[in-house]
């Protein structure tokens, strides 16, 4: 288990604590604002925490547990929260946040944030810091729903490159497969994105409820806007991804029927002088038998059938 720890008083931010134990002291102290991030913990790690911190058996359990669905629940004076964050490259990671009036644990399997980037941000307003976990916490989440941002705006474009390349021939199979893949992709961003719009929501409506945090309400109701626009895009990339997958497997389609169309035009073609060549073959005596004008008078006749059936064919588009 790895922890980083953060501490603001006074509107700066002040020397860290160096370990747990002075977390849980300074989470007493109504003048100083701690974050502790516990990254990859055992139960046996917040074992100690969660005794000190009375945190619910649920919540430590939800915040282990890796495939628990994003949701906010409070527990007494405690809010807890969980939901996946996401990298540039789309690897997800699970983050847990308990806020207490005192500070904010966050308990992280695996790696998708930088908490220097995102404390930094929270050191540089020292109006927000006045509103104490809340902000913290409203600024984590708003760094959480950038990145879904970030990653669908980087589905979106691999969906434009398949659109740009989806009428050009032999592509198919290509974007049949990259397709699959961006299915596979949305499906999860639909999983990880979609439930957030309730936390945010929660969020808003418990910086509504508060008096003293009424001034902090445009910040919160500005992630949820976030939220709303990111989930909203993830069903309308849903919905793209499914269209090009269809076109191309109508295109593939038509490609085939083009080839079945070649095919039976010259199947058509070719059965032509072999059905002359089999009536002229046969072993008994027809007009111009032993004569040359019989010889003449079936190349003439194959000749003129199959440029009939040529002409005919390339007509309807079919050679």
């Amino acid at each position: 288990m790895k922890v980083t720890t953060y501490a603001w008083q006074g509107g700066a931010q002040t020397h860290a604590p160096e370990g747990l134990d002075d977390v849980l002291g300074l989470v007493e102290d109504p003048d100083v604002l701690v974050w502790a991030d516990l990254l990859d913990p055992t139960e046996e790690d917040l074992r100690p925490l969660a005794d000190a911190l009375r945190l619910d058996p649920h919540a430590i359990e939800d915040a282990l547990t890796q495939h628990e669905r994003p949701k906010a629940v409070r527990y007494g004076d405690v809010t807890f929260c969980t939901l996946y964050a996401v990298s540039d490259r789309g690897v997800l990671a699970r983050i847990s946040m308990f806020a207490m009036r005192g500070g904010l644990i966050t308990v992280r399997l695996g790696q998708s944030l930088d908490l220097d980037e995102i404390a930094h941000d929270f050191s540089e307003n020292p109006d927000f810091q006045r509103f104490g976990c809340r902000a913290l916490e409203l600024t984590l989440l708003d760094a959480v729903v950038d990145g879904y941002t970030a990653r669908v705006t980087a589905v979106d474009e691999q969906l434009d490159d398949l659109e740009s390349i989806l009428f050009e021939n032999h592509m198919g199979k290509r974007i049949a497969t990259d397709t699959f893949a961006l299915h596979k992709q949305v499906g999860t961003l639909r999983r990880v994105v979609l439930p957030v719009r309730d936390i945010a929501g929660s969020l808003v409506r418990r910086t509504a409820a508060d008096e003293g945090l009424r001034e902090l309400l445009p910040y919160a109701e500005d992630v949820y806007d976030h939220t709303m626009r990111a989930a909203d895009w993830v069903e309308g990339l849903r919905d793209a991804v499914e269209s090009v997958r269809s076109t191309n497997l109508a295109l593939m389609d038509y490609q085939m029927n083009a080839v079945m169309k070649k095919l039976t035009s010259w199947a058509a073609i070719i059965a032509v002088p072999t059905l002359i060549t089999g009536y002229y073959g046969m072993n008994v005596p027809y007009p111009g038998d032993g004569k040359s004008i019989g010889y003449w008078s079936s190349v003439i006749a194959m000749v003129v059938l199959v440029a009939v059936l040529y002409i005919a064919f390339r007509r309807r588009n079919w050679l």
